[in-house]
């Protein structure tokens, strides 16, 4: 009943965003959900531990740790974001899976099953965001079997078709084009401001070349991390629809907020059910929470910091300038339904 929920909720949303002439943007990534100390709760497989991996950072003036993969069991999530450029995104689904035992599932069948209803229901009326964990050749596959727009973030290993340039991997294509357009950016992540160039070219897949594709390449010439390559379903025919594709990758990153609001703030790791079933259902409910403090930051942001103000006073540039509050906002009703909880019982 609540997938049922979500996906009504968002083609509804869809449609309202179409007539405000907003493209919609469906965010995908997955995750882990970690159960280290567990063993014999059902439906755990094995997931690389994230915080493992933290740990293990090498650290100067520190000895040097373990390099090699720290496993932990656990089971996978694959969540789905549905957002706009300058919009509060809402839940469109989440999904819980195991890869080993009588619940076994394969991630790659859940979003088959994701694309295949959505082209029954709403069309190609979307644009898919997906990151480098989808740099593949099914991902371009199923879009075009299902006539879904896409923007993946390309890895510089895969080999792209030029028509002039021939057959490369990507980072060597890319070296041939240069910038297009040149703006400064923000990156809220870091909280700096730093100036990117941008380029862009029509490409092919090596394994679709009857499909074309066009290739962005976001540079940032004063750091010394690499170009960023966007591959795209949508034509790009100059340098403003460039720039927003760029931006609509960069609004992707409202999923990692949701993976780390679902796991610190509202616990989804902390839970043990035994039962599969109990726990789908458990998380389900969690999922339903967050879309609910979400609806509340989308259509009453006038009326959430006097809220935030009253029940959740903070001070200090950290959250005062926070752009989504939803971690103040989770408290601030805790503490009003307290508060209302302890009125009762006196006036009982």
């Amino acid at each position: 009943m609540i997938d049922d929920f979500f996906f009504e909720r968002s083609r509804e949303r869809i449609k309202s965003l179409q007539s405000n002439g907003q493209r919609p943007l469906l965010l995908w990534d997955e995750s882990k959900i970690e159960k280290s100390e567990s063993w014999f709760l059902e439906g755990l497989c094995s997931v690389e531990s994230s915080k493992g991996k933290r740990l293990t950072k090498i650290r100067k003036g520190f000895y040097k740790p373990p390099t090699q993969r720290i496993c932990v069991p656990g089971f996978h999530w694959t969540a789905t974001l549905l957002s706009a450029l300058g919009q509060t995104p809402s839940v469109c689904q989440m999904s819980w899976w195991t890869s080993r035992g009588k619940y076994q599932e394969v991630g790659t069948n859940i979003i088959f099953r994701m694309l295949k209803k959505l082209h029954k229901t709403i069309g190609s009326s979307v644009l898919h965001v997906l990151d480098r964990g989808y740099a593949n050749a099914w991902t371009i596959e199923w879009m075009n079997e299902f006539k879904q727009d896409f923007l993946v973030r390309w890895k510089k290993t895969h080999l792209l078709c030029h028509s002039e340039k021939g057959t490369k991997q990507t980072h060597l294509l890319a070296r041939s084009f240069k910038a297009v357009g040149r703006k400064m950016l923000r990156d809220n992540q870091r909280k700096i401001s730093k100036y990117v160039t941008i380029a862009y070219t029509q490409v092919t897949h090596a394994d679709f070349k009857d499909k074309s594709l066009w290739l962005i390449i976001v540079r940032d010439k004063k750091s010394l991390q690499p170009p960023m390559y966007l591959l795209t379903s949508i034509a790009i025919t100059n340098t403003r629809l460039a720039w927003e594709m760029c931006h609509s990758y960069m609004h992707r990153w409202n999923i990692e907020q949701t993976f780390r609001c679902s796991k610190a703030e509202l616990g989804m790791e902390s839970p043990r059910l035994w039962f599969w079933e109990n726990r789908l259902k458990l998380l389900a409910i969690v999922a339903l929470v967050y879309d609910f403090l979400l609806m509340l930051l989308r259509n009453w942001s006038h009326w959430i910091p006097l809220f935030l103000r009253h029940w959740c006073h903070r001070t200090g540039n950290r959250y005062r300038n926070a752009s989504i509050p939803i971690y103040r906002l989770r408290l601030a009703i805790s503490h009003v339904l307290y508060t209302a909880c302890c009125a009762c019982q006196t006036s009982g």
